[in-house]
């Protein structure tokens, strides 16, 4: 027969409040503010239930009658001394907060069926310094394996907590005496598997209540509609994540910004529906024991990862922003930097993440760091090439001896920088073949910018017969000179024509002219121009070009 939900609630905090009080024998209610004492196992018993005392009675006055967001974030809060009494340091760090719930739990439930020897029996703080060394270590309940240890590092350092082997067993501990009976009053049995029937603030006890028996079964240390709502969230969480992944490709190759920005939204998807999630399955569900264990470790794993991936993201966005400028080229060696540093920086980021969540989900982080360590040295050897052809690369953007567009002479080759990577340079030669270079190789080549000219030299020999007269000659080099003085493209303090040499069959002139331009086709347009003019000039005087 199905409880009315009013009636289920005052039985479940009644239940609750009789048996975290249970032992009340070993002291009254906690003071928020008295500091906690266990520095006995008389001592940790009577703060132990002492806390828990006040837990049941802010569940009985404020909580049950108006639950809400906040009073459960203060029910959380009062719980927390409950958990100061466990040794979970053998815990994942995400996981200790509802395993040591599901742990205090079965230890309450476990500790109203076995008898407690009477407590001027058990050590007090003036007995224990009586004790031998070893034995003031350790307080074992009688006839039990349930131990209370002196813990000897860390926050809680000379006080007794329930061991961390009692932490690690609490739940074969309870199967073993679930059967048994009460030896405290408790009106309402086996309250350990009726908290795992209970729900968060936002889901009403009474319709809890009012599901089918087989519902409130438990299945796996959960009750089966947890399961149900745990795989609806599930199934929401990958629909929106298809959801995300399409708007995640947004962006073509020509659409860099738009890309790296779309990429953000996996990341950050996962980061906001992580957590939401979480909430639902731990608070609302209300999960407990090994499965709520594994939830919290998998978020706190996730949550990290993609925190590094949001930073590995972010960096792309950050160089794409910076690209965008018309004055960087986009296969330059600049703008190849600029993404390796970026990307540098959120790899940097993202593996102090994945280090940080690593210990949080009890990963052992130093020993896999100094394990990189020895085993770094050879992957640096093995990527000698790729580290010396990234110098390389480093050396080429400091020295910027080529840009992209450049038309330049490598070694004995010619050709036209067309783009400028970390690892490598590609080249268009003049009869269209492209050539990769490593950069290493590259920057270790002596390089002929032609594109950084500011002039263009125009440098040749003219030769006249042999016949040529002096006066013939000087009339011929005048006007080669007025020429290239009258010329405005050419510069006239450095253009020179003078009579170099007397040859075998010719009178050497030789022609000596900067064009000022720095494009090729104009240049060779002038040089044209010129030459054909100073023909004309040869022909006019009533001769021929000899042949040299």
């Amino acid at each position: 027969m199905v409880l009315t939900a009013f009636k289920w609630i005052r039985v479940f905090v009644a239940v609750l409040v009789l048996s975290l009080g249970a032992s009340s024998a070993f002291g009254d209610t906690l003071h928020p503010l008295k500091p906690a004492d266990r520095s006995s196992p008389r001592a940790a018993l009577e703060t132990f239930f002492a806390s828990a005392d006040s837990v049941g009675d802010f569940l009985i006055h404020d909580y049950v009658p108006s639950p809400s967001r906040v009073k459960y974030e203060h029910l959380i809060q009062l719980s927390g001394g409950v958990l100061q009494s466990l040794d979970l340091s053998d815990v994942a760090p995400a996981a200790r907060p509802k395993t040591g719930r599901s742990v205090a739990m079965a230890l309450y439930e476990i500790l109203s069926k076995v008898p407690l020897p009477p407590s001027d029996e058990i050590p007090d703080a003036d007995q224990i310094k009586k004790m031998p060394a070893a034995d003031a270590q350790r307080w074992v309940i009688p006839d039990t394996e349930i131990a209370l240890t002196r813990v000897q590092s860390g926050p809680h350092t000379g006080e007794f907590l329930f061991s961390s082997d009692t932490v690690a067993r609490a739940g074969d501990f309870y199967e073993m005496i679930s059967t048994q009976p009460y030896l405290r009053a408790a009106s309402f049995k086996d309250i350990y598997k009726n908290i795992h029937i209970s729900g968060g603030w936002m889901i009403p006890h009474r319709w809890i209540a009012a599901m089918p028996a087989s519902f409130r079964e438990t299945v796996a240390d959960q009750s089966v509609w947890k399961w149900i709502g745990f795989v609806l969230i599930l199934l929401l969480f990958t629909l929106l994540l298809f959801v995300a992944y399409r708007v995640s490709r947004l962006g073509g190759e020509g659409q860099r910004l738009l890309r790296a920005s779309a990429q953000l939204v996996m990341p950050g998807y996962v980061l906001l529906a992580v957590p939401t999630a979480a909430y639902l399955v731990l608070v609302q569900l209300n999960f407990l024991g090994s499965a709520a264990s594994r939830v919290e470790i998998t978020v706190e794993a996730v949550m990290y990862l993609a925190g590094a991936w949001m930073a590995w993201r972010f960096a792309s966005v950050i160089a794409e922003t910076i690209l965008a400028s018309p004055r960087i080229a986009t296969e330059s060696v600049d703008a190849h930097l600029v993404r390796l540093g970026t990307r540098l920086f959120g790899a940097i980021a993202g593996a102090t993440m994945v280090a940080i969540g690593a210990d949080h989900v009890g990963v052992p982080v130093y020993g896999i760091v100094a394990g990189l360590g020895v085993g770094g040295l050879a992957v640096a050897l093995a990527a000698q090439p790729t580290i010396e052809n990234l110098i390389g690369g480093l050396n080429l953007f400091a020295d910027k001896p080529v840009r992209v567009g450049d038309l330049c002479q490598y070694g004995q080759s010619l050709g036209t920088v067309e783009a400028i990577g970390i690892r490598s340079a590609r080249i268009r030669s003049l009869d269209r073949t492209l050539t990769t270079i490593p950069n290493g190789t590259l920057a270790g080549m002596p390089i002929i910018n032609f594109s950084r000219r500011d002039r263009i030299l125009i440098q040749t020999i003219i030769g006249l017969p042999v016949k040529t007269t002096p006066a013939q000659l000087n009339i011929i080099l005048t006007k080669f000179r007025a020429l290239l003085s009258a010329d405005p493209r050419v510069d006239a303090a450095s253009s020179r024509a003078r009579f170099v040499g007397i040859g075998a069959s010719s009178l050497d002139i030789e022609v000596f002219a900067y064009v000022d331009t720095t494009h090729w086709d104009a240049f060779l347009g002038i040089r044209e121009e010129i030459l054909l003019r100073m023909m004309s000039i040869v022909e006019q005087e009533g001769m021929t070009l000899a042949f040299r």
